[in-house]
């Protein structure tokens, strides 16, 4: 129930509330059946069934309530039986323990072995997880060590817990409850709390204090129906009493912790507060000292005294005492220390990141393809497809918001899953297939395309560390090479949501995706229809098939009505039913889901007909109309904040971050609509900054809030992590057209969260979040020192493509010297933290800046930290063969690179002086790189002495430069790429190698027989490896293209030109530099009437093929 798919059980887990409630149902029906005598009264021992006394639940004051007989006698006060009132009447009496006696009949009765297994629960865990520990008491009397469990002993357990990769969440419900809260919402607030802690730790982190009070005891009217039908032992229970029944007593819970104040506390109170610790109501000595000895009976060592004594009355008029840290606090922070421990073991080895974003995908996935109706048509023509012989084209569903999408793939994707482990999908070869599912915004980080094809590729065994792509282009061709390749194993690739990825353009996001798939591979992604990305497929000419989610029929949206309602025993009535389904918006999957929620929470059964014919007859209206009623009942300015704030992050935000930021109530809503009154960090004092976000929301607060919103929010990625963000796009617009229709109406809320991660200090969520926010309030200070700080540059730094770690710059000072903002940003960084960093340090500082602005264009400046790193590492760290190569390395990158910008051969100084400084660099980096073993280094060994030859041929266009001769150069070039190729050979690595052979190919003379076999040879081998689509093919086909030009065959030039083209168009898009090349070679007089009779048989071709296709289909 609480656990996703990424937790394991070791040991036994517990039985779920549920199913503890329903062990209870026979209990309850012969208690129906039981018929009550009359008891007379006994002090300490009966009450009345109608209750004489009364806590009021938000100022714990008693309301003594005397009832008169018709003799006019006094009666003690009480609290109410456990049975109905139809069976006892104002003067019938029952016995305390009958309560008890009630309680044990629902209660897991277990052996030893059974207790001991509960306490061996251990959940293997990967990624961070949300920990809920209840706090159980009574309200008045426990100020003090309320205090002492909220400022200290939580903060304290809560830094434990993130070293565990943890977050604490500590509910109290007894703090901040509204005045207005009715009995029957305070108890399920309570109740439904701790079902939530059920939820999220199998086993609830519980602690109770308990001392002379018993707390507010709700009469027979004020526990509802439909408590009493999901918890059918409250009666006669005391709120506290069922807090404590529910959370540990019944089911013996290993992680509750009882902690009851000596009685001898009360020596020491001044009489005047001494009413403030006992309880007026007569029965309450009875029920605590009942409480205090089956709690210790039943719980044993998880019960212990403690003492303290009156210490003062501080300035708000609260008492007290001492002793609480040493007798209670540091037990409470032992225990759930060592329970937490117990049940989620800090692992030894981190686990794959990849594995644990896959199981997030999965608990999705598991959780929306739970409930499909009607489509059973849709799914079948989807797994048609999947089983399908010859198909090498992918399948697109498309659909509205709403239309249920993500639910189907979600189907797709579970059943497919359990057809390939078991081998039953035609097709998979002896290894069967393999299936691969990413839903996009499911997850953190899901909405990165260049995340999703690296997790693709490391699942398909396409890619390792040496061989990672640098870039998202490169991503996706090397997606696209795998995804067309005859020898990829075979993979079913199943993307939800392409249109939410958030890249910049809608042809990038489809980069990856082949015109022609292999025969073992298919391909279904989702996408709303008519979004830039689907717009872009069809431009692009696609060969694919779409299959359209239309609206629900009829008889289907009745069935989807039926079946939630159902479940909550509600139904509609024929013209009800017709009301709801008669509306244009019912077609939609979502909008019926959402009218049956509000239908199903709506309480007057004689106005259901009024409100479904004021349900919003569209999606968006229809939502608006929800956050409507939830401002009214549920939180007001609270739940609005919550809403804005989680449409303003990034990446949703997590429980405890919230509680922090709603919890300045006084300054939570911008007082204008501009927000211009929102006083940022950089206008308080010291003195202010360090007081911000220390208070946090009490938990019923936020327990008010989340319940109206829980429909509408989803832990993101259910993964226990404890993020939350809306589940629907649908929502995310409702809410930006509503409350944040324009950037004045944000900036406001850009601010709350700017400021707010500015101050955090986990820094990983600080980079996800905190950059953006700067960006969109322009704030270029804090930006900056963001960016310099080396815990976020470190997790932003990748040595071959820091993309958003220079997108963070570009964007965030936009104008054309951002290059050197960035250089002297760092630059001041390294300085101004010199004196706390070791030599080692800062040489690695100094490459890491180097590489970053080698990234940024910026060759000059990167060559000048490298001279520093290697004068560093020479003359104080030892001259380290494994350091000095990567310096070398880079530097010589560096040259090449510079090169690369001088347009024509000419035989000027700049260009003799770069040609000589890449070759010395690669020199130094190659004769390191021999001393270093291992094929990590063999194989940067041969891309070095690849990238040389180049360099070298270089020099020998060029007729030499000072040092070494044109005849010189091209021998060391013909040697060096020898040597790559028996590197990459032995290696196995036919990519790299076929890229060697073509660089051989250059040496040889232009036009040659020996060029144009290695091109050939070098041709077969990339397709072998990367398929028909990859860079490394539009290279060769240009060259092979030339090479026929050269030697006047120009009929085969235009059929490489052309296939150079086509090459182009898939891998780089229409508008790239290198297509529009390949279009102007084609465009020119010699080519231009061949080339259009080339492609006009291949556009015949393809419509014939494609017709072939369509009439299969």
């Amino acid at each position: 129930m609480g656990c996703g798919s990424s937790q394991s059980l070791e040991g036994t887990v517990a039985s779920s509330p549920t199913e503890f409630r329903s062990k209870a149902n026979d209990v309850w029906s012969k208690a129906e059946k039981t018929t009550v005598e009359p008891q007379p009264y006994v002090e300490g021992t009966t009450v009345e069934t109608e209750p004489l006394l009364k806590e009021n639940k938000e100022t714990g004051k008693a309301e003594e309530k005397i009832a008169k007989d018709k003799n006019g006698s006094t009666n003690q006060p009480s609290t109410t039986n456990i049975f109905k009132p139809a069976q006892v009447n104002k003067y019938n009496m029952y016995n305390v323990s009958e309560v008890w006696s009630e309680v044990d009949v629902t209660m897991e009765n277990d052996g030893s072995i059974k207790k001991e297994r509960r306490k061996q629960i251990v959940v293997k865990r990967s990624g961070w997880k949300t920990i809920r520990v209840f706090v159980s008491s009574t309200f008045k009397d426990f100020h003090a060590e309320q205090e002492v469990l909220v400022k200290e002993v939580f903060p304290d357990l809560r830094e434990w817990c993130q070293k565990r990769r943890l977050h604490l969440v500590d509910c109290d419900l007894r703090w901040g409850v509204p005045k207005d809260t009715t009995s029957g919402e305070t108890l399920r607030l309570c109740l439904g709390e701790i079902d939530r802690c059920y939820q999220d730790n199998i086993m609830p982190f519980f602690l109770n204090l308990t001392s002379e009070r018993c707390g507010w005891i709700p009469t027979f009217n004020d526990v509802p129906e439909s408590i009493v039908s999901e918890y059918k032992w409250v009666h006669g229970l005391s709120v506290t009493e069922m807090e404590i029944m529910h959370g540990a007593y019944r089911i013996d819970n290993p992680n509750a912790l009882f902690m009851i104040r000596s009685q001898s506390f009360l020596k020491s109170v001044p009489k005047e507060h001494k009413d403030d610790f006992i309880d007026p109501n007569p029965v309450a000595v009875h029920k605590l000292t009942l409480l205090k000895e089956r709690l210790k009976d039943r719980l044993d060592d998880r019960v212990s005294w403690y003492d303290c004594e009156f210490d003062g009355i501080n300035e708000d008029g609260k008492l007290e005492f001492k002793g609480l840290q040493e007798n209670l606090g540091k037990q409470v922070f032992e225990f759930f220390k060592e329970r937490i421990e117990a049940q989620y073991p800090l692992e030894e080895v981190s686990s794959d990141p990849n594995q644990v974003i896959r199981e997030a995908h999965e608990s999705f996935m598991k959780i929306r393809g739970e409930t499909v109706l009607g489509r059973s048509a849709i799914l079948d023509r989807i797994n048609n497809y999947i089983s399908e012989i010859g198909v090498d084209y992918p399948l697109v569903v498309l659909g509205g918001p709403g239309s249920g999408k993500s639910a189907i793939l979600a189907r797709i994707a579970d059943v497919t899953s359990t057809l390939a482990a078991q081998k039953k999908i035609p097709g998979g070869g002896s290894n069967g297939w393999h299936v691969f599912y990413h839903f996009v915004g499911a997850v953190p980080g899901s909405t990165d395309l260049q995340d999703c094809l690296k997790r693709l590729l490391i699942e398909i065994d396409a890619v390792n560390e040496a061989n990672m792509p640098k870039d998202l282009d490169n991503f996706c061709q090397t997606t696209s090479s795998k995804l067309s390749h005859a020898k990829t194993n075979p993979v079913i690739v199943i993307i939800d949501a392409l249109n939410q990825f958030d890249d910049d353009t809608a042809a990038t996001i489809l980069k990856w995706l082949p015109r022609r798939l292999a025969p073992q591979v298919r391909v279904i992604i989702s996408m709303i229809h008519e979004t830039p990305p689907h717009k872009s497929l069809k431009e692009r000419g696609y060969s694919v098939k779409e299959l359209m989610v239309t609206p629900l029929d009829m008889s289907t949206r009745r069935e989807i009505v039926s079946e939630m309602l159902r479940q909550y025993n509600k139904q509609l009535d024929n013209q009800q039913m017709n009301n709801l389904l008669g509306k244009q918006a019912s077609q939609n999957p979502l909008w019926l889901s959402i009218a049956c929620e509000e239908l199903r929470v709506y309480g007057v059964y004689e106005k259901v007909t009024d409100k479904i014919n004021r349900l919003a007859d569209g999606l968006i209206e229809l939502i608006h109309q929800v956050f409507d009623r939830f401002e009214e009942e549920n939180g007001g300015q609270l739940l609005v904040a919550t809403i804005c704030l989680l449409e303003t992050s990034s990446t949703g935000l997590l429980e405890t971050e919230l509680l922090k930021i709603l919890a300045h109530e006084d300054n939570l809503m911008p007082s204008n609509k501009s927000g211009g009154l929102f006083k940022f960090m950089s206008d308080t004092n010291k003195s202010e900054k360090e007081g911000k976000f220390q208070e946090t929301l009490p938990a019923a607060k936020w327990a008010t809030v989340y319940r109206a919103l829980r429909a509408f929010i989803r832990p993101f990625g259910d993964s226990g992590e404890g993020r939350l963000d809306f589940y629907h796009r649908a929502v995310s617009k409702a809410v930006r057209k509503k409350y944040l229709p324009k950037d004045s109406d944000k900036m406001w809320w850009h601010k709350k969260l700017a400021e707010y991660f500015f101050t955090v200090p986990n820094v990983e969520r600080k980079v996800e979040e905190l950059p953006p926010h700067l960006i969109f309030i322009k704030d270029t200070t804090k930006l900056k020192a963001t960016l310099t700080d080396w815990g976020v540059f470190d997790l932003l730094y990748n040595e071959h493509n820091s993309a958003m770690l220079l997108k963070y710059w570009r964007e965030g000072f936009n104008d054309k010297d951002w290059q050197l903002r960035l250089k002297d940003a760092y630059q001041e960084a390294i300085e101004n933290g010199k004196s706390t960093m070791t030599d080692d340090v800062i040489s690695h500082r100094y490459d890491q800046i180097a590489r970053v602005l080698v990234q940024a264009g910026q060759y000059d400046d990167a060559y000048a930290y490298l001279e520093k790193a290697i004068q560093l590492e020479v003359e104080k760290l030892g001259n380290r063969p494994e350091r000095l190569v990567e310096f070398h390395d880079i530097a010589a990158l560096v040259f090449e690179q510079k090169l690369k910008l001088v347009h024509f051969v000419t035989q000027s100084a700049e260009e003799k002086y770069l040609c000589k400084q890449a070759i010395k660099h690669a020199h130094d980096s190659i004769n390191l790189r021999k001393t270093l073993s291992g094929d990590f280094h063999k194989y940067k060994l041969a891309h070095s002495l690849t990238r040389n030859t180049m360099t070298l041929n270089d020099v020998y266009e060029r007729k030499g430069h000072d040092g070494l001769t044109a005849q010189e150069a091209l021998e060391e070039a013909q040697d060096s790429i020898k040597e790559a190729i028996e590197i990459f050979t032995m290696l196995g690595d036919d990519g790299m190698l076929a890229e060697a052979i073509m660089t051989g190919g250059v040496l040889e003379g232009r036009g040659t027989e020996g060029q144009i076999k290695s091109y050939e040879k070098a041709l077969e081998l990339c397709l072998q490896a990367y398929g028909e689509f990859s860079i490394l093919a539009t290279r060769l086909l240009l060259n092979i293209g030339i090479y026929h030009e050269d030697n006047r065959r120009y009929t085969q030039a235009c059929e490489y030109f052309v296939k150079w083209h086509e090459t182009a168009l898939e891998v780089h898009g229409y508008h790239h530099p290198k297509t529009q090349r390949a279009r102007e070679t084609l465009e020119e007089p010699r080519y231009k009437v061949m080339a259009a009779k080339m492609l006009q048989e291949r556009r015949l071709a393809k419509k014939l093929e494609q017709e072939l296709g369509s009439s299969q289909w």
